[in-house]
């Protein structure tokens, strides 16, 4: 997972895969809604039209990048991150519905 810090504030979220410390695909949560696909050229889901399977895809590993965020907060005794984190994993697991 990236954040974004714009200043003080926490600014939008990638949850997703990563190659050579650069994401590769999943889901950026922009806080009022989801741009989800394959990162090229700096930019995430560029395509006019995404592909279903891709939007599935993006969606799951973005998913099971939260799940994993939320793991590790639960291992450091941190519930409210850990449960923040779960959520999110359910919420982006909905999405491919």
């Amino acid at each position: 997972m990236l954040r974004r810090r714009d200043g003080g504030r926490a600014g939008a979220a990638f949850l997703g895969k990563m190659r050579n410390g650069l994401p590769e695909i999943g889901v950026v949560d922009l806080g009022d809604g989801y741009r989800a696909g394959k990162f090229s050229d700096g930019d995430i889901g560029g395509e006019a039209e995404l592909e279903p399977q891709l939007r599935i895809d993006a969606f799951r590993i973005a998913a099971d990048a939260a799940r994993q965020v939320s793991a590790k907060y639960a291992a450091e005794k941190n519930e409210a991150s850990a449960q923040l984190y779960g959520t999110m994993a359910e919420t982006l697991e909905a999405q491919i519905e």
